[in-house]
């Protein structure tokens, strides 16, 4: 959703803070597909970047715990993401309304330990959500706080409402894996296991090494309804290896060691010479945000404001994409988007001449020795960032000598996800940075609202500490609306964040994920029901 922000709009195989469904775009098969050439009872292998940490599905923003999640937990409806259209998984059908939505289940579908799923199990997953005290990181993300659910399980029908027009209930709602009833009641329980109605159950869980995911029998309400357990090509076995080097992540995809993997730096080349088909995600990868805790220099909109006119952020997008992105145009990036609309226009433009003025104004003035302080204090900031690949730490690189050229001293600390998630969201360690480098990727403006408003960890999301009014009043405004105009409504909100340098999107890019002796039944969608093992 924050991590690699499906729609924790977690904090993104997508690499981004939160919260993406991971699918989207076009490939080509290099074999053909049909009953000769699925492998049966087979062992499907793919890589992560970084550990997923606890796979709880109401407790985690982290994209790559999601990854894992959408073999394990099933979700409502099916989002296409060629379309956008919704279809039937866990509920048979549907009704939308400003500030209502009901699904009715399918019949028939049971947990991982043999119990069914009731409507009112489903209403539980929501009602934990939304319930404040329960500190999920997917409050006001994909499910409204102010949000009640209630169930008839003799219908099967589970009604979520909201007391005012909720924007994009359906499609927030519809990105939130369900838990079994035993996962809602104790979250904690599945940190390293797992109770859900997915086609696969988690077997092994061995911290930064693999995850090793397991076929259940009687599966069969995935969102291709032809799909049960004993399809041709389902694995009898997924497992999900760490593998923090793409060039590892390239050899053993070449060599057999890996089944799918994400490649998208300078080992791109080969893989694609080699023909393997591939599938593409379009997903914010650079996005920036300035800690705005009391007492931070940042905390100053004229030092955001010139801290980001201090970059050449069209050639920062460059290096971190290796040419292959483009500067973002809004928030919201994961396809498919709910609104499109450019806002990033109203980002503080590149000048570095302006960004040394507004930094003279505010006090911090550059000694013999080139550097930028103010009262005896040095303008030293440290810039947290995921290490997404070797372009991230290059692009990093780049900034800091940058910055350098305006009297900022720039101190680099480059982790992987967990760390980054840990020291932004953790609460203790907020203060130990100054400028993060965080995609959150989503696909409804909405989403991030509990990520760039209201309380600062620990107490909730806010990691930025960011409080921009102008925004906190748009959102109330954008919140009662829906279609066209709600869209213009959220874009007028994006553009108050982005005059005061609140957040900073400065690169998207498309992905590219390959195949080797594996294909997705279902374009371009890495779940669970998708997947398949070919000979």
């Amino acid at each position: 959703m924050i991590k690699k922000t499906t729609t924790v709009g977690a904090l993104t195989i997508c690499a981004a803070l939160f919260l993406s469904a991971c699918s989207g775009g076009t490939g080509s098969a290099v074999k053909t597909e049909g009953p000769d050439n699925f492998a049966i009872n087979g062992t499907l292998t793919t890589s992560m970047v970084s550990d997923p940490g606890s796979l709880s599905p109401l407790m985690t923003v982290s994209t790559d715990a999601r990854s894992v999640l959408n073999f394990l937990y099933d979700r409502l409806t099916y989002q296409d993401p060629a379309s956008g259209q919704f279809k039937p998984w866990l509920a048979e059908s549907w009704t939308e309304a400003p500030s209502k939505v009901t699904f009715t289940l399918k019949s028939g579908i049971t947990c991982s330990d043999g119990t069914p799923l009731t409507a009112q199990t489903v209403a539980d997953n929501f009602n934990f959500v939304a319930t404040k005290d329960n500190n999920s990181p997917l409050r006001d993300v994909y499910v409204p706080g102010d949000l009640t659910a209630t169930a008839d399980n003799s219908s099967g029908v589970v009604t979520l409402a909201t007391p005012a027009p909720s924007p994009f209930l359906l499609a927030n709602a519809s990105t939130l894996n369900i838990a079994c009833e035993s996962a809602v009641k104790e979250p904690t329980s599945v940190t390293d296991k797992s109770a859900g109605t997915g086609l696969f159950v988690l077997k092994e869980a061995t911290a930064n090494d693999h995850y090793t995911l397991e076929r259940r029998s009687g599966y069969s309400w995935g969102p291709d309804a032809t799909v049960t357990s004993e399809t041709p090509g389902v694995p009898a076995t997924v497992v999900f290896k760490i593998v923090p080097s793409e060039s590892a992540a390239a050899n053993l995809l070449l060599s057999g060691g890996l089944n799918i993997a994400a490649i998208n730096g300078p080992d791109e080349a080969r893989v694609k010479a080699a023909g393997l088909s591939a599938f593409t995600t379009h997903s914010i990868r650079g996005e920036m945000f300035y800690n705005q805790m009391t007492g931070k220099p940042t905390e100053d909109p004229a030092v955001r404001i010139a801290l980001t006119e201090g970059l050449d952020l069209d050639n920062v997008a460059k290096v971190m994409t290796a040419g292959k992105g483009t500067r973002a145009d809004q928030l919201s990036t994961a396809d498919p988007v709910a609104c499109t609309m450019t806002t990033t226009n109203a980002l503080p433009a590149f000048d570095a001449a302006a960004a040394a003025e507004k930094l003279d104004a505010a006090g911090w003035k550059t000694g013999a020795d080139g550097k930028r302080s103010k009262a005896g204090r040095e303008l030293k900031l440290t810039l947290l960032y995921e290490i997404l690949n070797d372009t991230t730490t290059a692009a990093a690189e780049f900034a800091q000598q940058q910055w350098a050229k305006i009297g900022v001293t720039i101190t680099l600390a480059g982790g992987d996800s967990n760390m980054v998630v840990a020291k932004i969201l953790g609460g203790a360690d907020n203060g130990s940075w100054d400028i993060v480098w965080v995609p959150v990727g989503i696909s409804t403006p909405n989403t991030i609202v509990p990520f760039v408003s209201g309380a600062a960890p620990a107490a909730g999301t806010n990691f930025a500490s960011i409080h921009n009014t102008r925004y906190e009043a748009e959102v109330k405004n954008a919140s009662t609306l829906v279609g066209d105009q709600a869209c213009k409504a959220w874009g007028t909100a994006e553009t108050a964040l982005f005059s005061s340098a609140d957040v900073v999107p400065f690169a998207t890019t498309t992905l590219s994920t390959y195949l080797a002796k594996a294909s997705l039944s279902l374009k371009d969608s890495f779940i669970g029901p998708s997947v398949r093992l070919l000979k």
